[in-house]
């Protein structure tokens, strides 16, 4: 199979809380998970499966089945992500495959570790983004 990038909105508007205090949970993997997960589907994606250990493993499907769509399901669920590790959630990163119709479509990946490095401003917003950005993988 032929793997190539997906084009993704470079801005990705990752850095920032989206969501309220009282929407991020602490301590609780439990919470963090259900918080998470209502994250994503506010943003009007559905949630297939979600798996939470050493890292957190989505699988959705965009609000729109299209290639604007899955762009905007990746900015939304980083977010989404990204919320929730501001918070404290713990996890090492979050795996996420796209899936539209029952087929994959794409896969991405967002690390903590790039998180953490946005946070000590080590790295700014467009060079997160741009780290989301090229985790991400168009299957045909």
């Amino acid at each position: 199979m032929l793997r190539r990038r997906c084009l993704v909105v470079a801005a990705v508007a990752v850095a920032g809380c989206s969501g309220s205090a009282s929407e991020t949970p602490t301590g609780d993997d439990d919470a963090y998970r259900t918080a998470f997960r209502e994250a994503v589907e506010r943003a009007g994606h559905t949630v297939r499966s979600l798996s939470v250990g050493d890292r957190v493993r989505l699988v959705y499907s965009p609000a729109e089945a299209s290639e604007a769509g899955v762009r905007t399901s990746v900015e939304d669920v980083s977010r989404a992500f990204f919320d929730r590790v501001y918070g404290g959630w713990e996890p090492a990163g979050l795996d996420a495959r796209v899936r539209i119709d029952g087929d994959l479509v794409a896969t991405w990946r967002m690390e903590r570790a790039w998180i953490e490095s946005y946070l000590d401003g080590d790295i700014d917003r467009e060079e997160l983004a741009a780290r989301v950005e090229d985790s991400v993988e168009r299957r045909s």
